[in-house]
């Protein structure tokens, strides 16, 4: 099979193409042959040799997919070759996503929703399972208000997606730019007055007077300033959820005058363990997600193709994250 690997931490000019063995079914295991590939900002991390890169199993990168079940293991009962199907690999697939085939524990993989692309159906796994898990931990009651530090990327997407199907209408979100901005109003159908520019030097002020005061909840997908920004936009017994990193400690005394709670996601953590059954998480989630889709109670993602399996390809996709340069999800087909 082909693959694209990386050589060595640091540039994106240090993938490569290669052919590799088929990867054997351990058991337990649902070997897909990969239609389409997502790309998500912890693969440049991976690459960078960032923190990451610490727990990587294999030195093929992506951590989500879709394709077709090309064979399972005898253990299995649940799929069978010819299956449709999609995936979050987390660090227990045989490699990462960059490759035509990939061997897989069945509790990662679910049935593709059906009226998705293999496109967009690879742009859900890590995208929509992080939205899934900080929606969970601060927004659970339909009536709260919500507040997205990073609206118009990957997760962002989602969560506005998922927030929107659990009701939530007191929402805003940041852009950066005016694509970004265009983005969230055409692809996922916010307000002019739920967009705020985070370039501006007010936009804390003009978030807290479109809500009409501080957020019940706050999600920060971007770290640094914005990661402030939403302690600072917290109401009294708030919520945030941060896939980034921790507050300061001058942001934690925002959070003790609220009562407020600060809510780490790390969407990886499931598979940390040697629990397998904390690992079917992902398949439940997945298969909600196919049932949300397929009932049209979530619309198609967004998705940019950057072409088919290759260096340049791959480069291209590190290219555009690495300098935040993407609304929505890219994809690469296989």
């Amino acid at each position: 099979m082909r693959a694209i690997t990386l050589t060595e931490f640091g540039s994106a000019d240090n993938f490569r193409l290669i052919e590799l063995p088929t990867p054997p079914l351990r058991e337990g295991d649902v070997r897909i042959r990969v239609k389409a590939i997502s790309f998500n900002p912890v693969d440049y991390q991976i690459r960078k040799g960032l923190p990451e890169a610490q727990r990587i199993r294999s030195q093929i990168l992506g951590r989500d997919l879709s394709g077709v079940v090309d064979d399972v293991h005898a253990s299995i009962s649940d799929f069978r070759p010819g299956d449709e199907v999609y995936s979050y690999l987390c660090d227990r697939a045989s490699s990462g996503s960059y490759a035509e085939l990939v061997s897989v524990p069945q509790e990662l993989v679910a049935k593709k929703p059906q009226r998705l692309s293999h496109e967009q159906a690879a742009a859900v796994p890590v995208a929509g399972i992080t939205a899934r898990l900080a929606l969970e931990k601060v927004a659970a009651a339909p009536s709260r208000s919500l507040f997205i530090a990073g609206g118009a990327g990957g997760v962002g997407t989602f969560a506005i997606m998922q927030a929107r199907q659990l009701g939530i209408q007191r929402l805003i979100a940041t852009a950066g730019n005016p694509k970004s901005h265009a983005y969230l109003m055409e692809k996922c159908g916010l307000k002019e007055s739920q967009v705020v520019n985070y370039r501006d030097e007010d936009f804390v002020a003009q978030a807290l007077e479109r809500n009409g005061g501080p957020f019940d909840c706050t999600l920060d997908l971007v770290g640094g300033p914005m990661l402030s920004a939403c302690c600072r936009l917290l109401a009294i017994d708030g919520q945030l959820a941060s896939i980034t990193e921790v507050p300061t400690k001058e942001d934690f005394e925002f959070l003790f005058q609220r009562n407020a709670g600060f809510n780490p996601i790390g969407a990886n953590a499931y598979p940390l363990t040697e629990d397998r059954n904390r690992w079917r998480l992902y398949q439940t989630m997945l298969a909600e997600f196919s049932r949300l889709f397929d009932s049209a109670a979530l619309p198609a993602p967004h998705v940019t193709s950057v072409g088919t399996l290759s260096v340049e390809a791959v480069r291209q996709a590190h290219d555009l994250l690495e300098r935040s340069a993407v609304q929505g999800k890219l994809v690469m087909r296989c």
